[in-house]
């Protein structure tokens, strides 16, 4: 059966097996299309070492992809995002619109009815603009436009109902069927709760409602599928009420809902739910990720999707409805995790109230005046810090805060203390803007300026964790001390959201402050005017790597790799691999003793192992998939992936080309590439590279090495397990030289 023949059936006629013998064709002639066409899916499917990959959909927010000529593009479909957020675009030629619009028009035709009539959009006409380039909203409209006899908008142009128009739709409907269509939220907010508790004063009871997206922000304002039938049926006397399932990424291929509240896919589509472990299939009746597959796409390669949806299947071909093929249920978008490490994080996101200042701990204003660097008390203050955190169960059970009491202990800090001697002193007052996604970095950041002699403000992210509230309890418990009076008075732990006077007040009065985040944050707070004088130490992005010799892992016994794989895994794995001191590309010396490809392999092995521990949140399985896509999709210097299920994937590096960055890593991915020697290393050592994790080579010697040969970049040069700990010179900083004098 050929394609045409095969879409010119019914659209929920198709028992699944004949559906899945046609596909499986259909698809991979459409991938052959695509890869011809379309560079960047070629260069992901070589990647993956997939001839039919899935997609994410959130690629489409990165890149534009299309397999036809520009001049062949006759439309611009952008999907729905929230404020800031970027937005898919998807590229349309003709033949692609068409048989969008077809598949749509078939599918909704057979829930109301092959004959066009009356339809109400529940949204503004203002809607449509440009035809040529519009939203998913405009989409959805123009498409299930094609069904209607005449159209009325039942908003103006203030989103307030427009009660003449929709008399009018009522008098052209009469008797008869009609049909409404709108977006969820829109139709909750514009269209049913002005008239929650009382009616809308006509009665829409012949008219089926059909509606689709918007269920997060419902489902924020505790609004169920039930309470908005409900409130549908009260206000205006809506009893027929289809939700559908779609997306601009594969317009018109929608998932109609049936009377019996299941989701169905059409001739035109089909569903798949998918393990965030591997992307294997799920059986029915358990949560995963949704796959789609849809045979309209031919402008652009969205044939294959993997979307940011949970989802279970229901069943298939025995819907009571009567419709073939599979059916089932959504569950919502998967919950975004928050990722560790130092990025662009400054109040992005956060839900603290517009004008609200918190005092957490200490005193605000604190007294501000520069003290002896390293004074007795400020040393008394953190040896009864260290042994509370690392002896109370209270904070013992937190790894983070017990790695921070230990940093904290008296050894080190005279230590520390012994690098400067005893004649300096603290500026006055250094602001602290803590990253929220590192959750105990704000206190090594105040730790070194109270050591220094200063006075200090803490900015605490609105989207501080479990661990930074604790952290904080133990801090302003013994600050509360009388013995320790002092330094409550002279220190302040504090949240304000973005935007708030309190950053140029306290500036103003700053003798220096300390910006953690990342590029942007950095601009954005060295922007904010600042006293006379004041010291900015910014911290902007950078990334890190690894030198490891295989003679040295080849000499390791089975316990040796297990615990150094294990460190290297905390070094990763334990900031998601988003700290700017985690290694992401791994630079292997040519074995002179072993087989170095097999001990590579030896070691992702052990690493993959470690892995199981890591919590694979759904969304990190899915954007990690995404940076691996993008990565392919854009970059011609990357080898076929290797992958452990999705906890690990290493990727060969092969190009020599060192003046590009190195491709982004986070949540395990790992590039790697076989040198001769450490010296055909340097060329990569640009500024951006922070730490140079060894694993067998002599730290202290190989930077040296780099030193004298005048790289750019490489900070600093640890052992494995050692990425993490901080110190007070970072990216060649010294932060307690620069904040005493």
């Amino acid at each position: 059966m050929d394609r045409d023949e095969f879409l010119d059936r019914k659209p929920f006629s198709v028992p699944q097996k004949e559906k899945d013998d046609f596909y499986r064709e259909e698809l991979a002639r459409m991938s052959r299309r695509h890869r011809e066409g379309c560079p960047e899916y070629d260069r992901i499917c070589r990647g993956l070492g997939e001839d039919s990959p899935y997609i994410p959909v959130t690629l489409f927010k990165d890149l534009e992809l299309r397999s036809v000529p520009e001049d062949k593009i006759i439309r611009r479909i952008t999907s729905s995002g929230t404020s800031g957020q970027k937005v898919s675009r998807i590229l349309l030629d003709a033949e692609t619109s068409m048989a969008q619009q077809s598949a749509l028009c078939m599918i909704t035709g057979d829930f109301i009815g092959e004959n066009r009539i009356p339809m109400l959009i529940i949204d503004s006409p203002d809607v449509l603009r440009d035809r040529k380039k519009y939203s998913a909203r405009g989409a959805g409209i123009m498409g299930f436009a094609m069904m209607a006899s005449k159209r009325f908008y039942a908003l103006d142009e203030n989103m307030n109902p427009d009660m003449e128009a929709i008399e009018a739709f009522m008098e052209e409907a009469g008797d008869g069927p009609s049909f409404a269509f709108g977006f969820t939220y829109m139709i909750w907010e514009y269209f049913c709760r002005p008239f929650l508790g009382k009616t809308a004063g006509v009665s829409l009871k012949n008219c089926t409602l059909i509606h689709g997206g918007g269920w997060k922000k419902l489902e924020n304002i505790s609004v169920s599928d039930a309470d908005f039938k409900e409130g549908l049926r009260k206000a205006w006397g809506i009893e027929r009420v289809s939700d559908y399932y779609g997306m601009a990424e594969q317009t018109g291929s929608v998932f109609m809902e049936c009377p019996e509240g299941r989701l169905h896919a059409s001739i035109y589509s089909d569903v798949r739910i998918l393990n965030p472990e591997d992307f294997s299939e799920c059986g029915p009746g358990e949560w995963g990720l949704i796959g789609l597959k849809s045979l309209l796409p031919q402008s652009y390669p969205g044939h294959i999707l993997l979307t940011e949806d949970r989802g279970m299947l229901l069943g298939t071909d025995d819907c009571p409805c009567g419709r073939k093929g599979r059916y089932f249920r959504i569950g919502g978008r998967i919950k975004k995790a928050e990722v560790r490490g130092c990025s662009d994080t400054f109040d992005k996101g956060e839900t603290a109230p517009e004008g609200e200042f918190v005092t957490v701990a200490g005193e605000y204003p604190p007294e501000s005046a520069g003290e002896d660097s390293f004074s007795q008390q400020v040393m008394d203050f953190l040896s009864e810090l260290s042994r509370m955190l690392m002896r109370e169960p209270e904070y013992r059970r937190y790894p983070e805060v017990y790695a921070f009491g230990f940093w904290c202990r008296p050894g080190h800090i005279e230590e520390i203390r012994g690098r400067y001697g005893n004649d300096r002193k603290g500026k006055g007052t250094v602001l602290h803007i803590a990253p929220s996604n590192m959750p105990v970095m704000f206190a090594y950041s105040w730790v070194t300026s109270l050591m220094a002699g200063n006075s200090n403000v803490v900015r605490i992210s609105g989207r501080s964790t479990e661990v930074t509230d604790v952290l904080l309890r133990g801090i302003g418990s013994l600050m509360e001390r009388e013995e320790f009076a002092d330094i409550r008075r002279r220190n302040a732990f504090v949240k304000f959201p973005r935007g708030h006077r309190a950053l140029e007040e306290i500036s103003l009065k700053a003798s220096g402050r300390i910006i953690w985040g990342g590029d942007d944050t950095v601009r954005e707070i060295s922007a904010v005017p600042a006293g006379d004088g004041c010291v900015d130490i910014g911290f902007p992005d950078k990334y890190s790597i690894a030198l490891m010799d295989p003679d040295y892992i080849a000499g390791l016994d089975d316990v040796e790799l297990k615990q150094l794989a294990h460190l290297f895994y905390n070094d990763t794995y334990g900031a998601d691999q988003n700290a700017c001191s985690s290694p992401r590309s791994i630079f292997w010396l040519k074995g002179r003793e072993c087989n170095g490809e097999e001990i590579r392999e030896k070691w992702w092995n052990a690493l993959a192992a470690e892995a199981e521990n890591y919590d694979l949140r759904p969304w990190v399985a899915t954007e990690k998939y995404r940076v691996l896509c993008r990565n392919y999709a854009s970059r011609e210097d990357l080898g076929s992936v290797k992958r452990w299920g999705n906890r690990l994937y290493v990727v060969p590096w092969e190009k020599d080309d060192a003046t590009e960055d190195m491709p982004e890593g986070k949540f395990g991915i790992f590039y790697e590439r076989e040198i001769d020697n450490v010296e055909e290393m340097y060329p990569y050592l640009n500024e951006r590279i922070q730490t140079l994790v060894c694993c067998g080579p002599e730290e202290k010697e190989i930077l040296s090495g780099i030193r004298s040969a005048g790289c750019a970049g490489v900070d600093r040069a640890v052992s494995v397990g050692e990425a993490l700990d901080f110190d007070t010179v970072w990216d060649r900083k010294d932060i307690i030289g620069l904040l005493s004098e």
